[in-house]
């Protein structure tokens, strides 16, 4: 935590805990972290409202979760919740606050509000560090290094979380721009075709066409390049 790649860590209580519910009522993994300077904590991650980014303040009195756990377990601010401990015992914990994430199920607490839940004394297990390089292949490697260590047992990455971010944001994406080509192409078909069978059934009635003879080609085929770009307009 001393090393030259580390801008600032602090320690933090972390565990994973359970809940059965969810549409398919299977369990459900939901990450606790406990700090001891709630004051400091928003440097590492940041607690807030979705509607209006209203700032929500860690205290003793219960937990902040995530929007995501909220939307699982129907919960709201004011509420008390049951959860499962990685020991199989069930803790109540009341919402204190609900934070905007839509990755996964958290909660957050003070060593206070988990002294009051779990009835033991706080106790930091692990840390949170801010690496001066944030680059994703800078993470990745000194994650490397850090695993190795002997007193660690595992990491967990922000830049995993963040993946999976831009990889449900860019699906949709990619999904409208097939669907626009797609309908370009319909557009195109359709105006294409209708533009031929209008002057096939009205090439009798077009003395231009008949008079000119070879230009009348060239007439059909101006014909059909603007009812392209109308189509490709039209679609923009």
């Amino acid at each position: 935590m001393r090393g030259g790649a580390v801008s600032e860590s602090a320690p933090i209580y972390y565990e994973e805990m359970s809940k059965v519910a969810g549409k398919e009522n299977d369990k459900q993994s939901i990450t606790l972290t406990a700090t001891d300077d709630a004051y400091n904590f928003g440097d590492y991650i940041t607690l807030r409202s979705r509607t209006g980014h209203k700032p929500q303040v860690l205290t003793d009195r219960g937990a902040i979760i995530s929007e995501r756990m909220a939307g699982m377990m129907d919960a709201k601010v004011g509420d008390t919740i049951t959860i499962t401990d990685s020991s199989g015992t069930e803790r109540k914990v009341r919402v204190d606050g609900i934070t905007e994430m839509h990755i996964g199920h958290f909660m957050f607490m003070t060593s206070g509000g988990y002294k009051h839940v779990f009835g033991e004394q706080y106790q930091s297990n692990a840390y949170m560090v801010r690496l001066k390089n944030h680059e994703t292949s800078n993470v990745e490697s000194r994650s490397t290094k850090l695993i190795k260590l002997d007193g660690a047992k595992g990491i967990v990455q922000n830049t995993t979380s963040k993946k999976q971010v831009a990889t449900i944001v860019d699906l949709p994406d990619q999904i409208m721009e097939v669907l626009i080509l797609a309908a370009e192409l319909l557009a195109v078909v359709i105006l294409y075709n209708l533009t031929n069978l209008n002057v096939s059934e009205r090439i009798r009635e077009l003395p231009t066409i008949k008079v000119l003879g070879g230009l009348g080609v060239l007439v059909y085929r101006r014909l059909k390049t603007v009812d392209m770009l109308g189509a490709l307009k039209s679609v923009e």
